[in-house]
């Protein structure tokens, strides 16, 4: 009876320690693209809009879940910024990284040229988040991790309000680890969320573009 009610105890203590959710860090994890530089001499000021949060959820902070093989479910949400705040600091660093004078303003934008502000600098970024999620499947001895991203891109021309550009990019990646860690987690939909990030400024379309802006400026 003894021993019985020490097992009963310990399973209570483990249960009570066990999360029901998890919180993870989104911020820019470098990949392997390379984005090229801003011309030299360009005084053009960029402002990064807030991401709309576009996800079929509507704006839900969960950006995934943990499953056990024991049943367990278990949520994950951002620690440090709302989906769309992180998506705009990161698209942020990397217009910084890239030699872009970046304004510290995030103003709120839906996209339409109607609703661009002549105080937003000289070239505007904004977007929506179709996709952002972790899942993870937390069985021993192989923890997988599967990360999920989709962005939309717009760019405008704050002088003339006009949409000059738009993209939409995705990024897919998968680990499996022998070992589960918050960290962890936040490493991989960190990496997933920057590399779609920095799809939209690879190759040279989108510095064409700005080149040709900065030609039509009266």
């Amino acid at each position: 009876m003894i021993r019985s009610c020490a097992v009963v105890c310990l399973v209570s203590s483990l249960l009570a320690c066990t999360p029901s959710l998890y919180s993870v860090n989104l911020q820019y994890e470098p990949s392997a693209i390379v984005i090229p530089a801003a011309d030299k001499g360009q005084k053009l000021i960029v402002t990064v809009a807030l991401f709309n949060d576009a996800r079929p959820g509507g704006e839900d902070l969960q950006i995934g879940r943990v499953s056990t093989a024991a049943g367990g479910l278990y949520t994950v949400l951002p620690r440090n910024l709302k989906p769309g705040a992180a998506v705009s600091a990161i698209v942020k660093d990397i217009l910084v990284k890239s030699g872009y004078r970046v304004s510290v303003a995030a103003p709120a934008w839906n996209l339409k040229e109607d609703t661009v502000k002549k105080e937003w600098g000289r070239i505007l970024v904004g977007g929506n988040i179709e996709a952002l999620e972790i899942t993870c499947q937390s069985d021993v001895p192989i923890i997988s991790y599967r990360s999920r991203v989709k962005l939309n891109f717009a760019f405008a021309d704050v002088l003339t309000g006009k949409t000059f550009y738009r993209v939409t990019t995705e990024s897919n990646n998968t680990l499996e680890h022998v070992y589960f860690t918050e960290a962890l987690l936040g490493q991989q939909i960190s990496s997933a969320l920057s590399e779609a990030a920095e799809k939209a400024f690879e190759g040279g379309t989108l510095k064409e573009k700005i080149r040709e802006v900065l030609r039509r400026t009266p």
